[in-house]
């Protein structure tokens, strides 16, 4: 039969079930057969480049992995180099209450002799007080700088079991409280010594007491509230946490006299103030424009502290008209300006005295540092870490042959058997593919050679780092790993 001819006569054309149909009047003949395979045969420079692409991404993927592992060892080998890593100092401070210390590798071992004459401390501006001078012939009603006082606040005394209560009208004075709450003591079989002075009421009994609000708000306007009891032999004392005439920081600035909205420069940065703006906000206002000064409200003594951030001698410098700095007491009459002081330390090493000083309590001093905490005197001694550095050496040594281990296996291990590619997990289809690869040999035998290399007339063989192989044996040399003689190593660091 003429193939021409029948080939001449196949024509195929898809249909819904995808199958190849053939027409032409051929009869007996397996022509899906004949089609099937010329098909095979025109795939077959498809199916060996769809090889070659998954062989060449496997190949790629196996470089990957080598890639990860030297960039790796690499990134250790960088830090691992560096003099703090290479020559570990320890430094050791004998009053760590005035001093503490650390050394760098450029640090001369020995004993170093530190006097701390002075501290760094932070520049501080305060204010004057902001409130009134509360006397003793002043009434309750007019203590009003932080709360305004209730009418008829009634105030409980409990001794014990027993207990007593008074109560205090708008028009009693300082004075009269007092005779009430010492009429209470006596009412509760006590004795109580209680005086108003400097802002502060202080009541002193021969019994363990308490003073609560039954109604009111006695305690909070003479600042009982958060005071606590104290006993010293058989004396119990409760006195004001702070003075009762100084303003709280949400009182505005227009209660504290200022007139108008108006503007304060501190530290050349100027901060708009208003009228409606309590001590709080203007607090606020300050901190968020002045970088180096951090502002507070003293609610004990009634006084704006402006504290410079760094310690030294830092100027603080506090501008503006007097509408708004003389109702604050920011003005100099008012106000007082401390001026930070600066470190200052004396150290005396191998016979030479020097004196240092420093803006912060922080000396470095020939690669050793010393952060102050006190006045006084400390010896500090500096000395290499050997025992750091023997250990720093063994994790190079593992690190070196978990490194050279990994190379080794990738040029000498055999590709997977008895698995279609299908059945590999990803390990095994890269395994072997490295096998005698010439540029993996190469790079194995730079490592196992850089054991040999002579820098400065040194060897690693002098630090106690070696092959380990002895006599005939060269297995561990042919590995490229290597071995820790740790007596050799200290020998060498000493």
């Amino acid at each position: 039969m003429d193939l021409s001819s029948i080939a001449n006569n196949i024509n195929y054309r898809y249909q819904q079930s995808s199958r190849m149909q053939i027409g032409g009047a051929v009869s007996g003949l397996d022509t899906q057969s004949i089609i099937e395979k010329l098909l095979e045969i025109e795939s077959l420079p498809l199916q060996r480049l769809n090889d070659k692409y998954t062989q060449y991404t496997n190949l790629q993927k196996a470089y990957k992995k080598v890639s990860e592992k030297i960039r790796d060892f690499y990134d250790y080998i960088t830090n691992f180099s560096l003099q703090a890593t290479l020559i570990p100092k320890t430094a050791t401070s004998s009053a760590t209450s005035v001093l503490t210390a650390s050394a760098a590798p450029s640090a001369l071992d020995g004993t170093y002799n530190i006097d701390v004459l002075n501290l760094a401390t932070n520049s501080i501006f305060k204010s004057g007080k902001l409130g009134r001078e509360i006397q003793a012939t002043d009434t309750y009603a007019s203590i009003d700088t932080r709360y305004t006082p209730v009418d008829n606040s009634t105030v409980k005394i409990k001794i014990g079991s027993q207990e007593q209560q008074i109560t205090i009208s708008h028009s009693d004075t300082i004075n009269d409280i007092i005779s009430k709450l010492q009429q209470a003591f006596t009412d509760l079989g006590a004795t109580a010594n209680i005086t108003f002075q400097d802002g502060k009421m202080k009541i002193e009994s021969n019994k363990a007491f308490q003073i609560s609000n039954v109604s009111g708000n006695f305690t909070f306007v003479f600042r009982l509230n958060d005071a606590s009891l104290k006993q010293s032999g058989t004396t119990f004392t409760l006195e004001s946490s702070g003075d009762i005439g100084v303003y709280s920081t949400f009182k505005t600035l227009s209660s504290l006299g200022i007139s108008s909205d108006t503007t304060i420069k501190i530290n050349g940065k100027e901060i708009t103030l208003k009228t409606s703006d309590t001590l709080q906000t203007m607090l606020q206002k300050i901190n968020n424009t002045v970088s180096d000064v951090y502002a507070t409200y003293d609610d004990k003594s009634g006084q704006i502290v402006l504290t410079s951030k760094t310690t030294g001698d830092n100027i603080i410098s506090v501008e503006g008209d007097n509408i708004a700095l003389t109702p604050l007491k920011l003005d100099d009459v008012n106000s007082t300006f401390v001026l930070g002081q600066l470190a200052q330390v004396r150290v005396t090493f191998n016979g030479v005295t020097e004196e240092l000083s420093s803006k912060s309590n922080t000396f470095i001093y020939n690669g050793l540092t010393l952060n102050l905490s006190a006045l006084g005197s400390a010896i500090v001694t500096v000395g290499t870490d050997r025992d750091k550095i023997v250990e720093r050496v063994k994790d190079f040594v593992n690190k070196w042959n978990e490194l050279t281990d990994f190379l080794y296996t990738k040029i000498t291990e055999d590709k997977v058997k008895g698995k279609s590619e299908d059945q590999m997990n990803e390990d095994e289809k890269l395994q072997g593919l490295l096998k005698n690869d010439a540029f993996l040999r190469r790079i194995f035998d730079k490592f196992r050679n850089f054991l040999t290399v002579n820098v400065n007339g040194k060897t690693l063989r002098d630090l106690g780092i070696s092959s380990g192989d002895t006599g005939r044996g060269f297995q561990n040399t042919m590995r490229g790993k290597i071995t820790l003689d740790e007596d050799r190593l200290r020998k060498f660091i000493d």
